[in-house]
């Protein structure tokens, strides 16, 4: 199992954010809201530094439009820059691309769509649809965070720790979106101890 954390805890400067848990995690959620002409420049001035660390990547593709998470999935694919998984949220007319292999369907809090290769966000599970069985054998990746009923990316909670143990096994990446950096960690130290 390894654990990572979002790229967001600071600000949305990706290595930065990098910087900041390396040596505590094993990966990280490299966060692209959108794929216009400035966040392009800021990712591509990044990936170098980014590259250097002791650290593996996933990336969270654009959640805006569906060509930005298309075009931001190319240009990692074509980048070279070494990732573990691309998680796409089931954006409309996303199932008309052609998307590299990578990428993982997330499930959202109001709507649950299949792909071979799944992104299983527990607290948008707990908080809306549940995931169908069926669906649990396709997770590749499992999104953390609390929630106190109501919203979600919250401090890890008991609740949703619990609800998280029975998906937890050796080969699967676990992401803790949870935007405080010490709160973020301290989630990563409690999942460890759970390592199974």
């Amino acid at each position: 199992m390894k654990l990572g954390t979002t790229s967001w805890l600071t600000g949305e400067n990706f290595l930065d954010n990098a910087r900041l848990v390396e040596g505590r995690v094993d990966f990280v959620e490299l966060l692209v809201y959108t794929w216009d002409k400035p966040m392009r420049t800021k990712v591509a001035s990044w990936l170098d530094g980014l590259a250097a660390l002791d650290l593996e990547y996933t990336l969270h593709l654009p959640t805006d439009r569906t060509e930005h998470a298309l075009a931001a999935a190319q240009f990692f694919a074509a980048s070279g820059f070494p990732l573990l998984n691309m998680t796409l949220h089931p954006l409309p007319g996303w199932q008309e691309q052609d998307w590299p292999d990578l990428v993982a369907l997330e499930n959202l809090i109001d709507l649950v769509e299949f792909h071979p290769r799944f992104t299983f966000d527990l607290t948008h599970s707990l908080l809306g649809r549940p995931l169908p069985a069926h669906y649990h054998p396709h997770i590749v990746e499992l999104h953390l965070s609390g929630t106190d009923g109501r919203i979600d990316h919250l401090p890890l909670d008991e609740a949703t720790l619990q609800a998280a143990r029975p998906h937890l096994r050796e080969e699967l990446l676990v992401c803790f979106e949870i935007f405080d950096p010490d709160d973020a960690l301290a989630a990563v130290d409690r999942v460890r101890m759970l390592r199974p």
